[in-house]
């Protein structure tokens, strides 16, 4: 018998994964100030931080596209999710702002995983009107959570510093990745594409 999800848990798990890079990308703003006496650098060193991300973010939805299509949505999701809370300890634990640049980087084509595949589920599971008001939900989270990230971050730096805000994303992080173990995969193997890495 094949398992399936109830359709709560898609609409939570898809919101969630939809927030997911905007969060990643913009929750740490308030603490640059911060983070750059931390790393004894210049405000431009460290803005690089979010170049690093958004480069990442672009890039990754690339290679996740495809490998979703190739090898179905949940193998590359928890590939993505692993490979995102890898970065997260590395900007932690990073002593250098270059080295919180090059995780960022990682962090970005890691969030880029549940952007592009959360999209890619929804296709996957619905179609017509239900298809519609997913992606309808989908964006108007994907509209909020931009201007949401830094809020929620702002009310977390002076209590907990910009350790703290990654500290929170790494739970996200393992939130998802239970989310993504959880998840019935929704790609049948009679529907993947041979994808080769020419044609991206």
């Amino acid at each position: 018998m094949t398992r399936s999800n109830s359709q709560l848990f898609i609409l939570v798990f898809l919101g969630i994964l939809t927030a997911f890079g905007p969060f990643v990308t913009d929750m740490y703003l308030p603490t640059l100030p911060a983070m750059t006496d931390y790393f004894h650098t210049t405000s431009s060193q460290v803005q690089l931080g979010l170049t690093a991300s958004m480069i990442g973010l672009a890039v990754g939805q690339l290679f996740f596209g495809p490998l979703s299509d190739k090898y179905g949505r949940r193998l590359p999701l928890i590939v993505a999710m692993c490979l995102f809370l890898l970065a997260t300890l590395g900007c932690l634990y990073s002593r250098t702002i270059m080295q919180f640049v090059g995780w960022r980087v990682v962090q970005g084509i890691a969030g880029a995983g549940g952007i592009v595949i959360s999209r890619s589920i929804a296709a996957d599971k619905y179609s017509g009107r239900e298809l519609a008001k997913m992606l309808a939900i989908i964006g108007a989270i994907n509209g909020v959570a931009p201007v949401a990230a830094p809020v929620a971050g702002g009310g977390m730096a002076e209590s907990v510093g910009w350790h703290g805000i990654f500290w929170v994303l790494f739970g996200l992080g393992i939130v998802l990745l239970l989310g993504s173990l959880h998840f019935a995969e929704s790609l049948p193997a009679v529907r993947r594409q041979n994808a080769r890495w020419a044609d991206v």
